[in-house]
């Protein structure tokens, strides 16, 4: 039996038994233009994604709300997202690394801080 990382690292080994595998799996869907042509697929994304946008929302909204627009990071870890199954560390890691927020060295220790445009 074949994982999906061994079929993905195969290369241009891949045979007719593989992409069914993955079809049967729900991880790839045959384009209808072209039956020649996949497109990835992950199933129940809808709900993630979903969870994801309003997160960073809360997340931008708790710092909006800040006078200066920065918090600090150990205080902000505390709180719990309403709208989000997903943690609060993931939604911060996920604005950190898409640069709507940076930390800054703090009196008090790290803060983070909303990105001006």
């Amino acid at each position: 039996m074949f994982t999906v990382r061994s079929l993905l690292s195969l290369g241009g080994k891949v045979k007719e038994e593989h992409i069914s595998l993955l079809i049967n799996a729900g991880l790839l869907t045959r384009q209808l233009i072209d039956p020649n042509m996949y497109w990835f697929a992950i199933p129940n994304i809808g709900s993630i994604l979903k969870g994801l946008s309003q997160g960073r929302k809360e997340l931008m909204s708790f710092l909006n709300r800040c006078k200066y627009k920065e918090m600090p990071m150990a205080a902000l870890e505390k709180k719990c997202l309403r709208l989000s199954p997903l943690d609060m560390r993931f939604h911060l890691r996920d604005l950190l690394g898409s640069g709507h927020l940076k930390t800054v060295e703090g009196p008090t220790g790290l803060l983070v801080k909303i990105v001006k445009d």
